[in-house]
């Protein structure tokens, strides 16, 4: 064989090696998918008609229910956002290779039945959920009663890890600021009215900081929770104190604000739960008054 034959014949051998590669490492692994009880599991979910879905795991239950056309988890409202995402992953995740068979690999991978999530739909399927798989957007998963575990594909992993927090609506305020001619601002005892004069906010009497007034009409719009404190008792003066009033003087929203070690807990009369925001927060929505130290 002629050198040059030899180099065309490694050229090829190489080439053929190298798509080789790609192609396992595309499929995500070098073992063949057989057809598994898995896949069609979850082929028979169907997002459009879940009513139920149970999450359980010792990290805690969560309970997703559908009420009419909307979502409730653990019997809070839900954020339709992260719910529909959800519901998309389950419609979209694809089973992959066969990730292990040997119980033995189960401890690590997450999918013992102490360390997995379970998922219970309404249609009586049961999926149990492990760890992130190295690979992007993918993660193990396994039926109860089979040792055999598989790579998931897709965003359904990740979406079962969600808690409830991660679930839960988080916007607690929405106000139209349009509306809004008057804010009181009460803190350290004294109280600051800030009042709209055709496009111009007043104050003491001059016309008032715009990027002040700016924060507070931004926070009135659209006020989101970082957190909830479903036990905590608010007093009846707070350490800062907001109204939002309309022209006619109707009360549009009030907030009762207290300082707590890294953030801040409110109650609205726009909403019932107590929740969190963060210091810089309650900055914005309570401002010192002009001329104050804060």
């Amino acid at each position: 064989m002629s050198n040059k034959t030899l180099r065309a014949s490694l050229y090829f051998l190489g080439a053929v090696t190298a798509l080789y590669l790609l192609v396992t490492l595309v499929r995500g692994g070098d073992r063949e998918v057989p057809d598994s009880r898995l896949g069609a599991a979850l082929t028979e979910i169907d997002g459009a008609l879940l009513t139920r879905v149970e999450f359980t795991s010792p990290r805690g239950d969560i309970l997703l229910e559908k009420e009419g056309d909307a979502w409730t988890v653990n019997g809070f409202q839900t954020d339709p956002k992260v719910v529909n995402r959800f519901l998309r992953a389950v419609d979209s995740a694809r089973v992959g290779n066969i990730a292990a068979t040997n119980p033995d690999n189960h401890l690590d991978m997450g999918m013992t039945t102490d360390s997995a999530r379970k998922m219970v739909t309404s249609g009586g399927v049961t999926i149990l959920f492990g760890k992130h798989a190295p690979m992007t957007k993918t993660g193990y998963a396994r039926l109860p009663d089979s040792d055999t575990v598989y790579l998931v594909h897709g965003d359904l992993r990740y979406m079962v890890g969600r808690n409830e927090f991660q679930l839960r609506r988080k916007q607690m305020l929405e106000t139209d600021t349009s509306a809004v001619a008057t804010i009181r601002v009460t803190r350290d005892g004294a109280t600051t009215v800030y009042e709209r004069r055709d496009s111009v906010w007043m104050v003491n009497g001059q016309e008032a900081e715009s990027y002040a007034i700016r924060n507070m009409l931004q926070e009135l719009a659209s006020m989101r929770a970082t957190g909830f404190e479903p036990d905590y008792r608010m007093p009846e003066e707070p350490d800062r104190f907001v109204q939002a009033l309309d022209a006619d003087g109707n009360e549009l929203v009030s907030l009762k604000i207290m300082q707590e070690p890294g953030n801040w807990v409110v109650s609205s009369t726009s909403t019932h739960h107590i929740f969190e925001l963060p210091k810089f927060r309650g900055d914005r929505i309570a401002p010192e008054p002009p001329g104050g130290e804060g």
